[in-house]
This record gives C-alpha cells, sequence and structure tokens, in this order.
C-alpha cells in the first residue's frame, strides 16, 4: 500500500506503554499492592477480570444494542487517565478542550480497533468482554470504566494473570470505553456507510467498481477538453485532503492552509508535479517520485486536463489500518479535492 505524506504533518500523539526494567518478584509486589489500594478505596466498587483488570461496577453505563461476541472490530471512544485522575488522551474533542489539550487539525471521535492479539491491548479486551465478572460483555452503546495494570498494556496474550505479571511491564491506566459498533467485515461495514454517505451528499458522484468499489468521483469544474489524460500528460495539480466530516487535513493551496490554521513560511504552496502512469498503483508526486496512496493517484485516471473533482475513497485506498498520526485514524475514509493545473 502506498502512503502519501501529508506535507505539514504535525507530530503524532502516542499512546504507550513506558516499560519498566524490572524483576518478576518486583512485578509481583506491585501487583499485591495494587490489589491492595483497589481493596481499600474502592472495596465492593470493582470486580476484577479473569486476567486482573479492574472494572468500576459504579462506573457502569449498560448498552441497550448488540452485545459483543465474537466480532471482530470494535467502533469505540476512550478517554485514558492515571490514577490520580489526569487526563492522557482522549478520542472526545470536549474532553480534550476542559483539559487544554484540543487541537483543531486532530482527529477527534470513534476509532475502530481490530480485536485480536498483537492489535488490541489485552486490558482493553478483558474490559469489554468482562471476563470473570456479573457484568459479562458489553453492549452497544454502553460505557465502562476500569484500571488496567501494568502487565496488560501488552497486545500479546498469556493464559492467566500470573503470566502476565512474570512477562509483562507497563504503566497502569484508568480507561473509560464507549462501545459505539461492533462488526465481523471492517472492510463491508465501511464501503457500506461510505456507499450512504455518497448518496447523501454526492449523489452524482460514480464509483469505480474496476479497483474493488469503494472508490467515487464527482466532477466539480468541467474540463477543457473531452479526453482523458495521456500516458505522456504533465500534470500539476492543487489538492486538499479532508475527512468525511470536511476537517482539512492537508493542502498545497496557500489559503486552504491560512483558512484552516496551519500555513507555514517555510512551506512551498505551489501545485505538484504527478507522474503520471496508466497503472494508479504505479503513480507517484514531485520529483522526489513520492508514494501517494491509491486512492489520490486512481482520480488521474478519471480526469481529464484542466478539470477538478473530488475523490472519495475507503481507508482500504488510503492509511488503512495504520492511520496517519493524529491526523488519520486507522480504518478512516478519505476525501481529495483534486484541481488540474498548468505549470507554475
Amino acid at each position: 500500500m502506498k502512503k502519501i505524506i501529508p506535507i505539514f504533518l504535525s507530530a503524532a500523539m502516542l499512546l504507550s506503554s513506558c516499560a519498566k526494567n524490572v524483576s518478576v518478584e518486583t512485578r509481583a509486589l506491585e501487583a499485591q499492592a495494587l490489589a491492595s489500594y483497589m481493596e481499600k478505596y474502592y472495596s465492593g466498587a470493582y470486580e476484577k477480570t479473569t486476567m486482573g483488570a479492574y472494572v468500576f461496577t459504579a462506573d457502569e453505563i449498560p448498552g441497550t444494542g448488540a452485545q459483543f461476541g465474537d466480532q471482530a472490530y470494535i467502533r469505540v471512544d476512550y478517554t485514558t487517565e492515571d490514577r490520580a485522575g489526569h487526563l492522557v488522551m482522549s478520542t472526545l474533542a470536549e474532553v480534550n478542550r476542559k483539559n487544554h489539550l484540543f487541537n483543531s487539525r486532530y482527529y477527534y471521535g470513534p476509532q475502530v480497533m481490530y480485536c485480536a492479539e498483537n492489535s488490541l491491548k489485552a486490558g482493553v479486551e478483558e474490559l469489554i468482554m468482562g471476563n470473570g465478572t456479573t457484568l459479562g460483555p458489553m453492549r452497544v452503546g454502553g460505557t465502562r470504566k476500569a484500571l488496567i495494570p501494568g502487565w496488560l498494556m501488552t497486545v500479546n496474550r498469556h493464559g492467566s494473570e500470573a503470566e502476565y505479571i512474570k512477562n509483562v511491564s507497563g504503566t497502569e491506566a484508568v480507561y473509560t470505553v464507549t462501545l459505539v459498533d461492533a462488526f465481523t467485515d471492517e472492510e463491508k461495514w465501511e464501503k457500506d456507510s461510505l456507499a450512504r454517505f455518497i448518496a447523501a451528499n454526492y449523489p452524482g458522484a460514480v464509483e469505480d467498481t474496476e479497483i474493488g468499489g469503494g472508490w467515487y468521483y464527482v466532477v466539480t469544474m468541467a474540463a477543457e477538453g473531452t479526453g482523458l489524460l495521456a500516458a505522456d500528460s504533465t500534470v500539476y495539480c492543487n489538492y486538499t485532503l479532508r475527512d468525511l466530516a470536511g476537517r482539512v487535513i492537508d493542502t498545497n493551496v496557500e489559503k486552504v492552509a491560512r483558512d484552516n490554521g496551519f500555513y507555514s513560511s517555510s512551506s512551498k504552496y505551489v501545485p505538484a508535479l504527478i507522474n503520471w502512469n496508466s497503472d494508479y498503483r504505479k503513480i507517484t508526486m514531485t520529483t522526489s517520485e513520492t508514494d501517494v496512496v491509491d486512492g489520490f493517484a486512481n482520480a488521474f485516471l478519471h480526469m481529464h486536463q484542466y478539470e477538478a473533482g473530488t475523490a472519495i475513497f475507503w481507508s482500504g485506498l488510503g492509511y488503512s489500518s495504520t492511520g496517519s498520526g493524529s491526523l488519520v485514524p486507522a480504518y478512516s475514509p478519505l476525501c481529495f479535492d483534486i484541481e488540474l493545473t498548468k505549470k507554475p
């Protein structure tokens, strides 16, 4: 999968588990100390999961939707704090505003996560499943809060709490998770959602089924001619990258950058050279031949010289399961507004 790196990409807002270089004995003592702490301050107000996450029963908000079971993906909002209640990070805009951490360029909202080893943290899985508790698995629409010990802040899986304590070091965190949705086939879910978005917002868009579907294009300014770009075309373009909510993520247009608060005097706002190819997977950008995401590249096979249009596509043609820092979350559909221009 090719990637286009946003020209003005900000530093990613990352949450990591800072591993401690401690012995098994020390980790066992920390586990005992945590158990004593929970009993002293929260006695009767929590249930402990099989692998050692502490679920705060008083904060439970039951959902009314489908119960999480064997679905492969979840869509969640979440907030993480330390034990003292200090914010670490949140997907909620209002929480970030309250804590003076809001950034208008960042994405805020539900995020899709793959529920599997090497992807989802073991502690988050325990929270959602409620293993060993009377609460059981969460239902869509529900909210659950739990203290996740450091030994569960791993994407690896072990067979018991003792094995986690023996093998994993990490930093504990308090997670508050709202289960927005759960589904098995992410591609179908995303493409179906995108189709509804297109019908409501771009009814004139045409889908490219030859690329596997989930890619749409609509002309916003007519071309000078009727023929598609030829193999020997010299192509320059202005572009603006947005999400489906209209949030501007990246652009090479100075006015758009200024209007959205991320103009940089050190950047050159000029039309980008596109190295055209009849195979969209081989299209690159600039003289450095920078790789671009497939959904962006495919637009040039549908455009006429000096045309303007918008390409909207699912994440499989964009940043897929990795996303792009704090600007583009995993499994995020994208919109590119593209205008073909003359050489600057």
